[in-house]
């Protein structure tokens, strides 16, 4: 895996912005405006990208939101992504994806999951509580793979959390999402 977050760290806002996102639409609704945003403003091209770096894995994408993440990780229909909320998400319905899997449930409850899956996008409620419980989580698991961590630079909270993580990470924000994007290496 250290391999491949180097790869991550040397991607350039031009490779990434010369992506032709156009292909994921699934319709009118979803993924939402910002889906097509250049690197550095939005990580859709960034976890796009990142899906094209593997070969019949299974993706994570914790806090499912709209959708948005899981369409991007699933750009490579090679691969699966499961992708787990604790809140129904109307928006996800209109998103019909073969490799595309929406579960309702605390991915925790999900450990094959997660030990199987070399990325985890984590997005969730940007107030450090669950953020916390999630990377101790992956800690005690024994998760061997890369976190992506969103809205990093939000507030205090996520800065605090960011700050407490002890494995190597990266702040990849300048490819990312302007409100704090990090990696983060479990090896």
């Amino acid at each position: 895996m250290k391999e491949i977050y180097n790869q991550i760290l040397k991607l350039t806002n031009e490779e990434l912005d010369a992506m032709d996102m156009s292909a994921f639409k699934i319709n009118d609704n979803v993924p939402v405006q910002w889906f097509y945003g250049l690197s550095g403003r939005e990580h859709y091209r960034l976890l796009a990208h990142i899906s094209s770096m593997f070969e019949y894995e299974t993706l994570c994408d914790v806090g499912t939101y709209q959708g948005s993440s899981a369409v991007a990780l699933g750009a490579s229909s090679y691969n699966r992504v499961k992708s787990f909320d604790l809140l129904a998400q109307p928006e996800i319905e209109y998103i019909k994806k073969d490799n595309i899997e929406f579960i309702l449930d605390d991915v925790r409850h999900h450990n094959d999951v997660l030990k199987a899956s070399p990325i985890i996008m984590f997005d969730v409620d940007h107030d450090g509580t669950f953020e916390d419980l999630f990377y101790k989580h992956l800690l005690d698991i024994k998760y061997k793979g890369i976190m992506i961590v969103d809205d990093i630079n939000l507030n205090a909270a996520m800065w605090r959390f960011w700050a407490s993580i002890k494995q190597t990470k990266t702040e990849i924000t300048r490819i990312g999402h302007w409100s704090g994007t990090g990696i983060v290496l479990f090896d």
